[in-house]
Parts: structure tokens; sequence; C-alpha cells
């Protein structure tokens, strides 16, 4: 029996203590996680920043940022973000070399593929961050977003035709 209220007074104690040290230490972790339909399912490391669309679109205006398509490359052709370089993830060890051999290390990266729950961004941005560069954001639901917000893109000439009125 005098067990049976140890176990709680044990539990009770060390979750003030932890709540405690979260309080005090300097990189406090939220009690409460916000939910957003923009990341929902998505497994986001640690190391990589999320950009939100309206930073994005600024950067892409002041032209101080390099987009990187990290979709196969035929969703690439069927349409990107205006100037995007295509780094397909599943090829990023392969073609890597040739496609950010232009891009000074101090330039703003910004990866992106398509869909909430779309994970290529974030492996692309880690692995660019392996390879040194600091500045490496990911656009979560990055092609559905940007074209939702009618930022300029990319498109077949085909589908240019198409969508004229």
């Amino acid at each position: 029996m005098k067990a049976l209220w140890q176990i709680p007074a044990i539990l009770a104690i060390t979750a003030f203590i932890s709540l405690g040290y979260n309080q005090i230490r300097a990189k406090t972790l939220p009690l409460v996680c916000p939910w957003s339909e923009s990341i929902s399912g998505s497994s986001f490391s640690e190391y990589v920043s999320i950009v939100s669309i309206d930073e994005a679109a600024a950067l892409f205006s002041n032209n101080d940022v390099v987009f990187i398509d990290a979709r196969p490359e035929s969703h690439y052709d069927e349409g990107h973000i205006r100037g995007a370089l295509c780094l397909p993830w599943q090829q990023a060890e392969e073609k890597c070399f040739q496609i950010i051999e232009n891009i000074p290390p101090d330039k703003n990266i910004i990866t992106y593929c398509d869909g909430a729950t779309c994970d290529l961004c974030d492996k692309l941005a880690v692995f660019l961050c392996d390879l040194g560069f600091d500045q490496v954001q990911a656009l979560i639901n990055g092609w559905t977003v940007w074209n939702q917000n009618k930022l300029p893109v990319d498109l077949p000439e085909t589908q240019l035709i198409m969508t004229k009125p």
C-alpha cells in the first residue's frame, strides 16, 4: 500500500523538476507544439530552418537567394520556381557538384519540394549543410505555396501557350 502513493509522488516530483529545469535552460523546449497544416507529418531536421513563403518571396525579389528544387527532374521540367536549379534528392550525390559549383558558400539557399509531408527538401538541405553551405533553409510544400501566392515560375512552352488568355 505504501508503494501505491509513492509512485504518483515520485512522478509529480520528477515532472516538477523537469519543468523547472526547462524554464531555466538557455534553449527551452515548448510544452505545447503548435500544429500547422504546412508542416504536419514532416520530419524536419533540427539543423535546417524552415522559411516562410513571405521570407522566401522577399529573398527572391531582392535576388538574394538560390532556389534548389529537390523534386525529380520530370517534375522540375513540368514547372519550377523561376531560376531554380534542379538537384533531385535521389541524384544529389551524383549531380551535386555540377549544380553547386557556381554557388558561393555564403549565398542563401532555399530547397523546396511539393506536398506538406514531402521531406526531400529537408534531406537535400541537410546534405548541402554537410557540404559546407551555412545559409540553407527549406520551404515546406514549396511548389504549391509558391503557385498559390502567384509568384514567378518557369513553365514549359506548351504550358505557357495553354495558360495565356
